[in-house]
């Protein structure tokens, strides 16, 4: 890192203004960031509404993910699901 102490005011001026643009643009994309979150989540709950039928589909893949690389029974799962599995070792 450069030593302020050795910079002639043109270098330190030039630095200050690359440190507010830095800085103005930091800020932009933060905003941009957010109005994207926003947008993405609108996007989805619309999604889900225009097309009910792939919401059940998601949670089916999900489901079955989750069950793929678990190294539990079908039966054990549907159990805990179920709220049947006291006798269950987890």
């Amino acid at each position: 890192m450069i030593s302020e102490k050795n910079l002639t005011d043109a270098e330190k001026k030039r630095i200050e203004s690359l440190d507010k643009r830095i800085e103005k643009i930091q800020n932009k994309i933060i905003a941009k960031r957010k109005e994207y979150d926003a947008m993405t989540e609108e996007l989805q709950k619309l999604l889900e509404e225009r097309y009910p039928e792939k919401k059940s589909e998601k949670i089916k893949n999900t489901l079955y993910e989750a069950y793929s690389h678990s190294d539990r029974s079908l039966d054990d799962i549907l159990a805990f699901m179920e709220g049947r599995d006291d006798d269950i070792d987890w």
